[in-house]
């Protein structure tokens, strides 16, 4: 790290006497060629000091040890000083009259950092909650052996909760998790909360939610989510109530319940929010081929490498990019075996060298896994097709954006034609597969809109104010019982429980708002591209694989990077500005069809209700009541319906910064 503390002694240098240069005696400077040359001078300096701060990131989630924790801190101090005096440079400039271009480069470059001690305290915080969800062990006594056995989340927890048919498992390993992670992490959250949103108001938002909501350039956001989700929120309901039966038929009435909420446990994975594997208790016809080639790619050899370079021959098929050598050697495509304690939610990396691009994930040679493999290089072809931009326009038009191209290619690449073409299925053309299909493109899709949702609308009222501190845990899931119609297994502990933070994303400090939108803008992409490639016939037919022309359309695309809003550079691919939702219920209109009749013909209850009370689990009420002979339900003059439905308002009225 020293020759890196030398070069920040040296940029500082350098950025201070160009500072010098650029100020007309204390007046702001308005000439816009001193405008651009401090911004190459910026990009010049800048990019070598953030690869630095991005090799120590890798180097320690790679290897969770204290060493690591602390190269990263250093390199974190050099970029984050290097970023707050070019900001300050930055404001030396009257933007007024410059180009758009030179405007929104300046915008990124307007940010004002918490001061030393609280931006330490921020970093330590949020590197303490990584290592704390990397590192946690669920232990017990195993109930065959006796003998006792510790489980990280990947891949004992997660192969555990992928299995389907053993309530008693499902609950331990959800309890352990959540307790084990949700409560350490509740004190370190509640303060990342506070720095997170002085740090917001210092830059001039209401709050941090409203800073990630402006990242999609809008006023508007709030109300467009909801819009949205209130489209698609009936095909939702008859899923939910398709996959309740099906539960109920695994679980029975005991566990089960035909007009309450799904428990959170059972959905297939540790927090509901893919139900992909509950395909084998669901999947319409059985008796049919079957659409998941998982046992095909063990019969054939399929290795993770495999996987990866199948992967990238489909981009490549379609005259994108392919990956660098160096990807090869340098990224962590499986969980490593020599004793390193590592992050392994999958992750791809880009180094702003634009040459050094790298995934982190431990995959299995699993159907699951192949998806998220397409998905992640997704990412990858989006950081190389930007990688000629100015280093504030090497991103997505929005993180939306970003999601959406690898769901894209991953959903073209799930197709059955392409399967076949791999030799991965066999299946003939058949309307009883394609509805197997569809129903395995909802469960790993459709699912997640309101689950995506509410972890946002959550965390938006959160960073507000709206909830009190003692209420956080219980609106969570009175939140998820009104929007998703799913509970707790168990009960949770107001003063002890945040489950909203057991999960990477949110103890992690992403947003999830960004897999909502990926979802309705990857069916808008996907018509378009399954257009320029001269598809005929149903959208889920629909497989991009060797069209060059889909992949120069998806190429200049991603080539703006995040140079012009997201608006224009929807239009530039799709023709028009709005994200829409009518694509995706397009896609899936066979799917709505059967569903609703398959749920009149059962006598589906849609929709759910949900017992008076917020502390208590109503899963776990049923599971006593039914072991006591007697009913969960109070009198419909009693009842009470958890949540009350918040109206989501508009809030900061102020410009947008672009």
């Amino acid at each position: 790290m020293a020759s890196v503390k030398f070069f920040l002694c040296l940029a500082f240098l350098c950025s201070s006497a160009f500072a010098l240069n650029i100020k007309h005696k204390g007046r702001l400077n308005t000439n816009e060629d001193e405008a651009i040359a401090f911004l190459e001078h910026y990009d010049t300096e800048y990019g070598p000091i953030i690869n630095q701060y991005v090799l120590a990131s890798w180097n320690y989630e790679t290897n969770l040890t204290d060493e690591n924790a602390m190269a990263v801190a250093e390199a974190g101090g050099v970029a984050g000083a290097y970023y707050a005096q070019a900001s300050a440079n930055a404001s030396t400039f009257d933007t007024t009259n410059f180009s758009e271009d030179t405007k929104r480069q300046f915008s990124y470059l307007q940010s004002v950092s918490l001061d030393d001690a609280e931006s330490e305290e921020l970093y330590n915080i949020l590197s303490e909650m990584g290592r704390i969800y990397g590192s946690y062990q669920a232990c017990r006594s195993n109930p065959s052996t006796g003998l006792n056995e510790c489980m990280y989340l990947e891949p004992e927890l997660t192969e555990l909760m992928a299995e389907n048919g053993n309530y008693d498992d499902h609950l331990w390993a959800w309890q352990a998790w959540h307790d084990g992670v949700g409560r350490q992490l509740r004190p370190l959250y509640l303060r990342y909360v506070e720095l997170s949103n002085k740090q917001a108001q210092l830059n001039g938002y209401a709050d941090y939610g409203d800073q990630w909501r402006q990242k999609y350039e809008t006023t508007e956001m709030e109300t467009i989510v909801q819009d949205l989700y209130s489209q698609v929120e009936p095909l939702y309901k008859e899923l939910h109530a398709y996959i309740r039966r099906k539960l109920y038929n695994t679980y029975g009435a005991n566990y089960i319940d035909l007009r309450g909420p799904l428990p959170a446990h059972l959905l297939g994975d540790m927090w509901g929010r893919f139900w992909v594997n509950l395909n084998p208790i669901a999947i319409p016809y059985p008796d049919k081929p079957s659409t998941d080639p998982s046992p095909e790619m063990i019969r054939q050899n399929y290795t993770v490498e495999r996987m990866f370079r199948t992967g990238n021959d489909f981009y490549t098929s379609m005259g994108l990019l392919p990956v660098p050598e160096t990807f090869w050697n340098l990224s962590m495509l499986e969980k490593p075996t020599d004793g390193r304690e590592v992050a392994c939610h999958a992750t791809a990396w880009d180094f702003y060298d634009a040459k050094d691009f790298r995934i982190r994930m431990c995959a299995r040679v699993v159907f699951e896994d192949f998806q998220t493999v397409h998905h992640e290089l997704g990412h990858i072809q989006y950081f190389m097709q930007y990688a000629f931009q100015p280093l504030n326009y090497r991103d997505g038009a929005n993180d939306g954006f970003h999601e959406a191209v690898g769901e894209l290619m991953s959903m073209s690449f799930s197709t059955t034609k392409h399967l076949n073409t791999l030799g991965l299925l066999n299946v003939p053309d058949d309307p009883d597969v394609d509805m197997n299909f569809l129903l395995f493109q909802a469960l790993n899709t459709i699912s997640t809109l309101p689950f995506h949702l509410t972890q946002d609308t959550w965390r938006w009222n959160m960073f507000r104010g709206d909830i009190p501190e003692a209420e956080l845990n219980t609106q969570y899931w009175a939140d998820k019982a009104r929007v998703l119609g799913v509970a707790p297994p168990v009960g949770r502990d107001p003063a002890q429980d945040l489950d909203i933070t057991a999960i990477f994303h949110v103890c992690n400090n992403y947003d999830m708002i960004r897999y909502f939108m990926r979802t309705f803008f990857q069916y808008q992409f996907n018509e378009v591209l399954c257009t320029a490639a001269g598809h005929v016939g149903p959208l889920y037919k629909c497989d991009f694989y060797n069209s060059t022309a889909a992949g120069d359309a998806l190429a200049a695309m991603l080539q703006l990077g995040a140079s012009k809003p997201w608006q224009d550079a929807m239009e530039a691919m799709t023709g028009q500005r709005d994200v829409l939702a009518t694509p995706l219920l397009n896609y899936f209109e066979p799917l709505r069809v059967w569903l609703e009749a398959e749920n009149a013909k059962n006598g589906e209850y849609i929709g759910w209700d949900v017992p008076a009370t917020k502390v208590e689990s109503p899963i776990e009420k049923i599971v006593e009541a039914k072991k006591k002979g007697s009913s969960p339900f109070i009198s419909k003059e009693a009842a009470k319906y958890l949540a009350p439905i918040f109206e989501e308002t508009l809030h900061s009225l102020r410009n947008i910064r672009f």
